[in-house]
């Protein structure tokens, strides 16, 4: 059953009236400023363009003349080298012509990765960029003697629009060129040097005055109406313009949208393969998640400019309710790919781990946990939190690591958090498909954060609201202007945001329903997660348990306990099917204990059912416990192998990931079998296959980090 986002109980009652009064407020400032688009960007701090001039090593006005992709030296991330003409230069010694600029994602063949707050940049674009000497990437495809990085990521690049003599970052629009110049000089203090005139910008402001006095003797065109007006991005919808005096045929015409990923103040154009027709009267295009020039189409009004120039904006605006991410390939800016998700950990979805700066956090990665909740209990998307890693880094491992990184992180100046997605493609016949093979997830640890469960206070970030759009970014959803949904593409401090809007629930929806059929490359589809830790109750801030002297002990801590009666402690082999072991009454205690005189072998699951004075009930999360006496002990079943049964069980459970080295021999000393498994704090049983071996007597022997043993095997 898929869950409305009324129906997920997630601090419901601290939640609702700061939703109500946030949307209150958003809709009176709508109704009182022409500004319909935010001045906040993209899960940002605003960092000031004078911050931005005093910590940037260098400011160049440029254009960007090339780009390559390609791998680090050890493969564990792909970057994208720009070659940048150096027009002007307002700050630093710079005295070359061309510099490389690196910025991380890029696609490598059919590997992909895209950060969510990185700058990215395309051929032919104009601005000024906030740079950086990079000295972390040593080894780039150009060879030229100045490499440098973005400061701030997105917010180190001011980007021209040569048409319109403008210029935008993501949170700051400046009406001509010159302004912009202006107010970098007004915090340089020095004049800015020219190694070479920009010939492109001086050209299109010649033909923007041209334009301004031959418009009259033009025919405008004129939007009558578009359908739909509410529609979504990225995934094939197509928008139907209808009007007069577009053009006979298409040329230099094109249609615009409103970009969703700086809140509209720039505009994305379609691809050409977009197009579907063009007439005098009627344009058919596709709604682009990922335009001609990047960005993501998104709510506000639609803007047609016919081939001879003229240009008209329509009088009502589109809304897109959500945008499925879209895989665009460097060098083929042509096509795009919307990405799968796919059953990459043998249990229908993707494992997340948390980096050791996580391990210690345990309120943060209870308000990780709560959002990862909130999605799957909505789209029964199959994430699950596995065992914590030792990996402080985001690699291409098929490892995803949640984890804290500092200012120093390549790019993460100002930035809250960021979202690596690693896509992989398959040709299979005539068809490309791509599937999220991984993501990576870094967590601003220099910003005050909420970790909840009250609201963020005093210019703090919420955590659990953040965390929620980070991982729509893993779902596959880019970012969208509508201030009722988490994927918007702003947060303000102050903001508690930790439900999903209809509109976050159907676009998580529409990516699953196309993840979970077969494909036609037959690689493993998605399978739903339908035991999720749902119906939470906002009362049990934690519940942990551990083995202590042959017991478990369980602790809980609560809150706003008036309206519960009492705790039932359950308990489970299997983490499905639950058995009640005793009641424990609420006393507003705040701190309960209880401990298990007879715990399960081997592994046992326990959560809370919390009943209320109207005899409803809620859950706690699960918690899992594993009797240290059953660890890292290898058993070999069944053994004697009966004449029917053709394999061999071999159950070794771990509490982190590690490898299983096995070599079968005969009675001879032959050997017959040499594998070595992954094996995961999943702890499921490993088959090994005897099919082909005759009746008699085996030994196994067996091997993990220090720990190792035999066995003898009896095939019948």
């Amino acid at each position: 059953m898929t869950l409305s986002a009324s129906m997920i109980k997630l601090y419901a009652a601290s939640v609702v009236q700061p939703r109500i009064r946030l949307v209150v407020l958003l809709i009176i400032l709508t109704l009182l400023t022409t500004n319909l688009f935010a001045d906040n960007g993209q899960h940002m701090v605003p960092i000031s363009l004078q911050e931005r001039t005093r910590q940037a090593d260098m400011v160049i006005e440029g254009e960007v003349l090339s780009q390559k992709s390609f791998w680090n030296v050890d493969r564990t991330n792909i970057y994208t080298s720009h070659i940048i003409r150096v027009y002007k230069v307002f700050k630093g010694s710079v005295q070359e012509k061309q510099l490389e600029l690196i910025t991380q994602g890029g696609s490598v063949g059919l590997k992909k990765h895209i950060l969510s707050t990185a700058l990215e940049l395309y051929k032919g674009q104009q601005g000024v960029f906030f740079l950086m000497q990079e000295k972390e990437i040593q080894t780039t495809p150009a060879n030229l003697a100045l490499r440098t990085r973005a400061y701030a990521s997105q917010q180190g690049f001011v980007k021209y629009n040569l048409q319109e003599n403008s210029a935008a970052d993501v949170f700051n629009s400046y009406t001509s060129v010159q302004r912009l110049y202006d107010a970098v000089l007004q915090h340089t203090g020095n004049a800015y040097r020219t190694l070479q005139e920009n010939e492109p910008l001086l050209k299109a402001i010649d033909t923007k005055n041209s334009k301004s006095q031959t418009q009259n003797t033009q025919l405008v065109p004129v939007i009558t109406n578009f359908i739909p007006t509410i529609a979504t991005a990225g995934t094939g919808a197509i928008l139907t313009i209808n009007g007069t005096n577009f053009g006979n045929t298409r040329g230099t015409g094109k249609v615009e949208f409103r970009n969703a990923d700086d809140g509209g103040k720039t505009f994305v154009e379609p691809r050409r393969t977009d197009y579907v027709s063009w007439t005098n009267t009627q344009i058919r295009v596709r709604i682009p998640s990922r335009g001609v020039s990047g960005g993501t189409a998104g709510s506000g009004e639609v803007r047609v400019t016919a081939p001879d120039g003229s240009v008209i904006s329509s009088a009502n605006p589109i809304t897109i309710e959500f945008a499925h991410l879209n895989v665009v390939l460097s060098g083929d800016n042509i096509q795009s790919f919307k990405p799968l998700l796919q059953n990459k950990n043998g249990r229908g979805g993707y494992t997340v781990r948390f980096a050791p700066s996580l391990q210690n956090r345990s309120d943060a990665q209870e308000g990780f946990v709560r959002a990862l909740n909130s999605w799957t209990c909505a789209t029964n998307v199959n994430w699950e939190v596995g065992a914590p890693t030792t990996i402080e880094a985001a690699n291409d491992d098929n490892t995803s690591v949640i984890r804290f990184a500092g200012n120093s992180t390549f790019g993460q100046e100002g930035v809250l958090a960021s979202t690596l997605s690693r896509w992989e493609g398959l040709r299979c016949g005539t068809d490309t498909l791509f599937w999220l093979s991984e993501f990576d997830m870094a967590i601003n640890s220099s910003i005050s954060w909420q970790y909840g469960p009250g609201p963020p206070v005093n210019r703090q970030f919420d955590f659990e609201t953040v965390m929620l759009h980070e991982l729509g970014h893993a779902h596959q959803l880019g970012h969208v202007i509508l201030p009722r949904a988490v994927m918007h593409f702003a947060v303000e401090s102050q903001v508690l945001i930790r439900d999903l809007s209809d509109a976050d629930i159907r676009g998580g929806n529409q990516v699953m329903e196309q993840s979970v059929v077969p494909n036609v490359c037959q690689e493993p589809p998605m399978e739903r997660k339908t035991d999720g830790d749902c119906n939470l109750a906002q009362e049990v801030l934690t519940f942990e348990g551990s083995f202590q002297d042959g017991q478990v002990v369980l602790n809980w801590q609560t809150q706003q306990e008036q309206n519960v009666n009492f705790y039932t402690v359950q308990r489970s082999t299997n983490g499905t099917d639950w058995t009640d072991l005793t009641d424990v009454d609420a006393t507003g205690a705040s701190k309960y204990t209880y401990t298990d005189n007879n715990p399960l072998s081997d592994i046992s699951f326990y959560r809370l059912k919390v009943v209320y004075n109207d005899n409803s009930s809620s859950f706690s999360a699960r918690v899992r416990v594993i009797d240290p006496r059953s660890l890292r002990v290898l058993r070999v079943y069944p053994n004697p192998i009966p004449p029917d049964v053709y394999s061999v069980n071999l159950l070794y459970l771990v509490q982190a990931s590690t490898t299983l080295s096995v070599q079968l021999y005969s009675i001879n000393g032959k050997l017959v079998r040499d594998i070595e498994y992954t094996l995961s704090d999943v702890n499921v049983p490993i088959e090994l296959s005897l099919g082909d071996l005759a009746a008699g007597i085996y030994i196994l022997k067996w091997r993990e980090r220090t720990n190792n043993g035999e066995f003898k095997i009896v095939k019948l």
